[in-house]
């Protein structure tokens, strides 16, 4: 894949694909010593699979993606420049939606590193709501003005290291699982208190015509926030032969 110049990005942005890097590096370092070991993690992995299925595209009875180079694949169809739409979708304690906020944005995708990557600075706004004590809100003011995200193929787990740090430093993310042409997470939420969970879904078109992204985040078993953007592309790179 080819790298562009000249992109704006965060400043920030070596460090956190050091992290990124050092991520999948972690789960090389720890490579099963013995059958035993490796028995185990093929039990776990298993495991997950079987968890996954109730997460990833509905519908569908096909095992996650364990092709590498179909995962690199997947991933050079975030490289370009896109145009945000959609809507952040608000909710009360109790699960009820309060209503949907219109959005606007645009990103700029590119690869990096050596090693397969892509690394996203994307600026996402929509109206400010609050709560109705003009209390502050979870997705009630935009955190993604601007953000980033970054996408890196992990060997071992044959999975997508995703990575979304926001205009507060915040970084959420883990380990991506592709069905068909949408690749889902489902992590415990960073600096959100309670039982909190967020799941990420990422779809790519194969005809590179569009990227869908959509993040639940549920708290105490009821939906939170929802946050559905759709990336049109405004220009795709293409690698050179």
């Amino acid at each position: 894949m080819n790298q562009r110049t000249g992109v704006r990005a965060i400043r920030s942005w070596p460090m956190l694909i050091s992290l990124l890097l050092a991520a999948a590096a972690a789960h090389g370092a720890q490579a099963p010593a013995n059958a035993a070991t490796t028995a185990s993690q093929q039990a776990t992995a298993d495991k997950r699979d079987q968890e996954l299925s109730e997460v990833l595209v509905q519908g569908s009875r096909t095992k996650p993606v364990r092709d590498p180079q179909a995962i690199i694949d997947w991933m050079r169809r975030l490289v370009g420049q896109f145009r945000y739409v959609g809507y952040v979708e608000l909710h009360d304690p109790n699960g009820a939606p309060r209503g949907q906020q219109r959005v606007s944005g645009k990103g700029d995708c590119v690869a990096f590193g050596l090693a397969p990557g892509v690394q996203c600075t994307i600026t996402v706004s929509w109206p400010a709501a609050q709560g109705d004590n003009g209390q502050e809100i979870l997705g009630g003011v935009s955190t993604l003005e601007p953000a980033m995200v970054l996408y890196g193929l992990d060997p071992d787990e044959l999975a997508v290291h995703y990575l979304l740090v926001d205009n507060k430093g915040v970084a959420d993310g883990g380990l991506g699982y592709i069905k068909g042409d949408t690749m889902t997470t489902r992590d415990p939420c960073v600096g959100i208190p309670g039982d909190c969970t967020r799941t990420t879904k990422i779809t790519a078109q194969r005809d590179g015509k569009l990227v869908q992204m959509q993040i639940d985040i549920e708290r105490e078993g009821n939906l939170a926030v929802r946050y559905l953007f759709v990336m049109r592309p405004m220009m795709k790179f293409k690698d050179s032969d």
